[in-house]
Parts: C-alpha cells; sequence; structure tokens
C-alpha cells in the first residue's frame, strides 16, 4: 500500500504542477499584514445573520438542490461579488442535521467530498451544503490559470484575508442554521478545507461534530517544506522572503497555535502516513497541541480519499452517529 500511495500522490502532484502561475504573486506590505496579525477576534469577527438567496435547480428524491447566495462580510477583490453554496435540502424530515463540505485547494468541482459521503447523508435525510471556497470555480475571476490560483499565493494579505473569508463565510451559514433552522451542524473539510474546519472549531462553538481530512495545518510549511508548494516557494525565494518572515506574516490562520472551543470528543482528524502534500511532521502538531482528539492515521497518503475512501466513510459514519 506504502508504494501504491507514493506512486499515487507522485502523479498528482505531476499532475497539480501542469497548471502553475506565470506570473510573480509575489505581495507583501509589512503594514497590512501586521494590522491582520493584530487582533485574533477582529480577524475572525463573527458575521451578522446573513441575508440568504435560494435559486432551485431541481427536486429529486424528496429534496430540493440548488445554489444559495449572500454577500460575504470580508472584503476580498472578486470573490467577495458573492458567498456560494450548493445545497441538498430535505423537503421533509424527522431530524434537522446539517452537513457542511469544505473542499480542498484547486478543487475544480465539489465532487471528492459527496463521491464519499453523499449517499450515506441522503439515507440519513441530512441537508447537505457544499461551500465553495474563495478563488475556486465560479468564484474564480477570468484572468485566473486554475481554480483556487489566489487563495493560497506568495501574495501574503490576499491568502490571509481569503482564509478569513472563507471562515467568516462558513460561519454565516452555521449562524443562519442554527438561528433560523435550530439544526445540528457537521463541518467536514478535506486539506485546505481541513484548515479551514480547525480554524472554525477556534472561533465558533455552534459545531456539533468535526471531521478534518488529510489537513493541511501550517500553511508556511507546506509552502516551503512539501512538494505541493513548490511554485509558490520559487515567488518567495525570488524576491527574498524567507520561511521564519512567512510563518510570522500566516500566524492567526495557523490552527496549531490555538485550542478549539467544541468539544475535543466532537473532533475527529483523518491524515495518511505516506502523505506527500501534507507530511505528518506538521499534521501531528495540530494533534498534540489540541489535547490529541481522535485521530485515524491509515496507511496512505493524500489520494487515500479515493483509495481508501470505503474506509474512511465507515470510520466517519461511526464516529458521527455516535453523536447525533
Amino acid at each position: 500500500m506504502k508504494i501504491i500511495s507514493k506512486i499515487a500522490d507522485s502523479y498528482g502532484l505531476y499532475s497539480l504542477h501542469k497548471k502553475y502561475s506565470k506570473k510573480d504573486q509575489f505581495n507583501y506590505v509589512e503594514e497590512d499584514v501586521s494590522l491582520l496579525n493584530s487582533e485574533f477576534s477582529g480577524f475572525y469577527k463573527k458575521p451578522t445573520l446573513p441575508r440568504i438567496h435560494y435559486e432551485k435547480d431541481k427536486l429529486e428524491k424528496n429534496y430540493e438542490i440548488g445554489k444559495i447566495k449572500f454577500l460575504s462580510e470580508v472584503e476580498n477583490g472578486f470573490s467577495n461579488k458573492e458567498t456560494r453554496f450548493h445545497y441538498r435540502k430535505k423537503l421533509v424530515t424527522d431530524n434537522n442535521i446539517n452537513v457542511i463540505f469544505v473542499h480542498g485547494w484547486r478543487a475544480d468541482n465539489l465532487n471528492r467530498l459527496e463521491k464519499v459521503f453523499l449517499d450515506s447523508f441522503v439515507e440519513r435525510n441530512y441537508n447537505i451544503y457544499n461551500y465553495v471556497l474563495p478563488f475556486h470555480m465560479e468564484r474564480s475571476p477570468d484572468t485566473s490559470l486554475y481554480s483556487g490560483e489566489y487563495f493560497v499565493s506568495a501574495d501574503v494579505c490576499r491568502t490571509l484575508k481569503s482564509e478569513q473569508q472563507a471562515v467568516s463565510d462558513i460561519r454565516a451559514l452555521i449562524n443562519y442554521i442554527k438561528t433560523a433552522k435550530k439544526g445540528k451542524v457537521i463541518i467536514i473539510g478535506l486539506s485546505l478545507g481541513g484548515i479551514t474546519t480547525n480554524l472554525l472549531s477556534e472561533v465558533e462553538e455552534n459545531i456539533d461534530v468535526l471531521i478534518s481530512l488529510f489537513y493541511a495545518n501550517d500553511l508556511s510549511f507546506t509552502i516551503f517544506e512539501t512538494e505541493a508548494g513548490k511554485y509558490i516557494k520559487k515567488d518567495f525565494l525570488k524576491n527574498n522572503f524567507n520561511y521564519s518572515l512567512l510563518k510570522k506574516s500566516w500566524e492567526v490562520i495557523n490552527p496549531s497555535l490555538r485550542k478549539p472551543l467544541i468539544d475535543i470528543n466532537n473532533i475527529l482528524l483523518v491524515s495518511g502516513r505516506y502523505d506527500k502534500y501534507v507530511i505528518d511532521k506538521d499534521t501531528d502538531i495540530l494533534w498534540k497541541n489540541w489535547g490529541k482528539p481522535k485521530r485515524y492515521m491509515y496507511n496512505c497518503g493524500h489520494s487515500g480519499i479515493v483509495l481508501n475512501k470505503n474506509k474512511i466513510k465507515k470510520d466517519v459514519l461511526e464516529f458521527i452517529d455516535k453523536r447525533v
């Protein structure tokens, strides 16, 4: 399994790097970055109850399927145009359990998590919301060479704002679910989405279950110490911007520096021993600093979300079923 996992991750990285930013993205304004890092509670200000607009696409097996939109409260260029969630809402249900999926960096569709969990959650009559991260898919400007190009990049401030916006957008939906719908909330994040869900747990107490899959932790580590960030690293090095300065600049979006507000018994972390995108040296730090919540370490790489799909689904569903 180790050899297969390494081959799969290597091929995934090769495919990933077929597209990379041709233009140097580097941008650093010390005053702006210092201001964003100066006050944690200000950076993660609680959003107000959003005015949500539903766009229904179709009805299917007692589910309404479509998109919801509302204005983001974080100013972040093109991605501020509107917040997007794709939803699948039960028309009649005897429970009110809501799952929010948060995809990974550079995803160009929402299929990865749905392929693992959607059928099981539909069987359980859960409502499902699929968040589109800033600068991904329909939130990408026409100038993007690929989905997610402008979320994580050598533009130090814009990366901070993108993570700030993601956390704010999802908190706004959680606020809506808890206030208007009185429902339970399960968050499932993958890779970069795992960073976002982990940060959410440190500022939002209204999360009933959190599942973080193949999560990255310290983005500066990912950029400078893993193959996944090699082209962004080149931009930093070209501009004499070193690892320690980036680490300090992105402290406010490093979840291992704080503790979750939610009960750690309701947190499940999943990692792969042979992951070449996010390395256990980094993911271990979060797990230990959080007080060692439940964690599964599979004998796989980042591609485990595909290769170990059935095992992950079984373990995650068992974890959730005991808590909701």
